[in-house]
């Protein structure tokens, strides 16, 4: 239907202000008409005498001129700018032959007649070119709105009731104009428990704000649709407001978002998963292996001699080295704590290994942790505090970090804070080396919450993170 309709719109050549709104035969009777309503006002002018009253009288010349000059005015708004003219002139020359004595006023060389003549005709066809015009903008104004490929309401700005809609928002939402007008915006596509927060957006509209956000919508059957919806308030004649309301159906783009969240988080399952497997190989396998050979390298009282005890030694110190290092491989993997304890002490032993590390002291504050969350919100939020730790003892400068964990509602706050050197978020997340701080912000919008970044140079970094419990314990 919208191919139909677009073919139509362009074959359709747009109209200069002084073409007839109408077609010829549309036209015809149109000019016709407004010719007979000059021929009625000239046979009640010559009833009433007007030629012989003088120009300040009642009913005079003037008033004849004025009731012609509306005639002319109705002319060009239903036939156009030509037949005005038209009947314009059919007017002066009526006007000038019953009403204005114009031959003798040549004879008699008074300029007042003509001039009047002159002054009809140059004001008629002012006022009908600018009437042309208006009414040109105006149909122009018209096909946009019905064309537009957003869906478009034009409401009330107090009450919210629909006065127009297009096509789009017919097809999109299934309401003809006949069964929205009259009728609250909110009634006809706003679901139940949106209806507060459209309520909040119409104030915001109606202190003359714009409003702009992605929500959710209902169409006349029932079904329910994604929209970006934009509304705006708009001043229209005689001091009264309205608001445009246009919606863009993003079903589809959400569904596309959805999937590729979910193909995201995914992909973080598997890798964590990949990461307990590894970490579990290099401790209970590898570890064991490595204890075993180095109880093997004991001596147990035997004597032998001191260049066979020296590399006994230098082979047991390798050992405790690969020992050490695969706990700490294991640990970088997946703490063990994070999946037998939970989210704090998981944190308790990153901090305490982080600051055997980097000499960075954790400035450590937290409420209402100690219990168990969703694998996956206890998994995301200790990956942003060693994210940002990571980050600060590389490029902070700083002693010591402070990291507050708190839940408020149904939301797990982390933040974490520093008085390093700080940095510019906008330049940083652009550079190549922030895939840290980028993943910090996928892993947050994955868990359905958000993260946000105060820094700037000289003044320390703030690295706050909202997660949701309920949306994280439900997937």
């Amino acid at each position: 239907m919208n191919g139909i309709d677009n073919r139509h719109f362009s074959s359709q050549r747009l109209r200069m202000p002084w073409a007839a709104p109408h077609g010829f035969r549309q036209a015809v009777p149109q000019l016709f008409f407004g010719i007979g309503g000059v021929a009625l006002i000239i046979f009640a002018a010559v009833q009433f005498q007007v030629k012989a009253r003088p120009p300040s009288a009642l009913v005079g010349p003037g008033t004849i001129s004025l009731l012609l000059l509306i005639v002319i005015v109705f002319v060009s708004l239903r036939a156009g700018f030509v037949a005005s003219v038209a009947v314009s002139l059919v007017a002066a020359v009526c006007l000038n032959y019953f009403v204005l004595p114009l031959i003798p006023s040549l004879k008699m060389k008074n300029p007042f007649d003509i001039v009047a003549t002159v002054a009809f005709l140059v004001t008629s066809w002012v006022i009908t070119g600018i009437v042309a015009q208006l009414r040109e903008r105006s149909a122009l104004l018209d096909t946009l709105f019905e064309q537009a490929p957003q869906a478009l309401a034009l409401v009330e700005n107090l009450d919210r009731r629909v006065v127009r809609v297009n096509r789009e928002f017919t097809r999109i939402f299934g309401y003809t104009q006949p069964e929205a007008l009259g009728r609250p915006l909110s009634g006809l596509i706003v679901p139940g428990e949106f209806r507060d927060e459209a309520q909040r957006r119409t104030e915001l509209v109606s202190q003359g704000q714009r409003v702009d956000a992605e929500t959710v919508r209902q169409r006349k059957d029932g079904s329910r649709l994604h929209v970006r919806a934009v509304s705006v308030r708009i001043s229209i004649p005689g001091g009264q407001t309205a608001v445009y309301a246009m919606y863009s159906d993003i079903t589809d783009r959400k569904a596309a978002e959805i999937a590729l969240q979910a193909l995201s988080m995914r992909l973080m399952e598997v890798q964590e998963t990949e990461r307990r497997y590894l970490a579990r190989e290099l401790h209970d396998e590898i570890g064991q292996l490595l204890t075993g050979l180095r109880i093997l390298l004991r001596l147990n009282g035997d004597s032998p001699s001191d260049a066979l005890r020296t590399r006994f030694e230098q082979a047991r110190t390798i050992v405790d080295d690969l020992l050490g290092r695969v706990r700490e491989l294991s640990f970088d993997l997946r703490p063990a704590e994070l999946d037998q304890l939970g989210l704090l002490p998981a944190l308790l032993a990153l901090f305490e290994r982080y600051t055997a590390q980097t000499s960075v002291s954790v400035n450590f504050k937290h409420q209402e942790v100690e219990r168990r969350f969703a694998s996956q919100l206890e998994t995301g939020a200790y990956r942003i505090v060693q994210e940002a730790l990571t980050n600060a003892a590389r490029h902070a400068s700083v002693t010591e970090v402070t990291v507050r964990v708190w839940t408020g509602g149904n939301i797990l706050n982390v933040r974490i804070e520093d008085r390093g050197r700080g940095f510019d978020p906008e330049v940083a997340l652009k550079a190549p080396s922030s895939s840290g701080l980028i993943g910090m912000q996928e892993r947050s919008m994955l868990l359905g919450g958000r993260m946000t970044i105060e820094s700037s140079l000289g003044s320390g970094t703030t690295i706050t993170a909202e997660l949701p419990v309920r949306k994280a314990a439900a997937t």
